[in-house]
């Protein structure tokens, strides 16, 4: 391999781009889950929601938005890479593209449930 094979690390960040956002959204949740629940927050209502289920909602609604986010930019750079069809592509912008895809089905999957479960019991 000589230097000119070499990828450069911008192209390799955006493979971990959605899971580093998917990771802060999950440490960010769960973090103010266990904050909520020892202030007691779960206890204090604004309309018939909970203070906690509410920024816990707004949590999950911020975190899907920024993984959007990186799927769009992700898509562009893949689209500017060129290439008509998949095997034409760059691998490492379509690989990216797959990844922020898979960050972001994780990040429903695994943070979905603030929507629907007991917080604090």
């Amino acid at each position: 391999m000589s230097v000119s094979d070499t990828v450069p690390a911008s192209r390799v960040m955006w493979l971990l781009a959605g899971f580093i956002v998917w990771s802060g959204a999950f440490v960010a949740v769960y973090s103010v889950l266990s904050i909520g629940c020892a202030f007691g927050w779960d206890q204090a209502f604004v309309g018939p929601i909970s203070v906690q289920r509410a920024v816990l909602v707004c949590l999950l609604v911020v975190s899907l938005a920024a993984g959007w986010w990186v799927v769009r930019i992700a898509a562009e750079r893949r689209e500017a890479a060129g290439g008509s069809g998949l095997a034409l592509r760059p691998f490492m912008e379509t690989a990216a593209w797959m990844a922020a895809w898979a960050a972001l089905g994780s990040t429903l999957l695994s943070l979905g449930p603030v929507l629907f479960l007991t917080a604090c019991h």
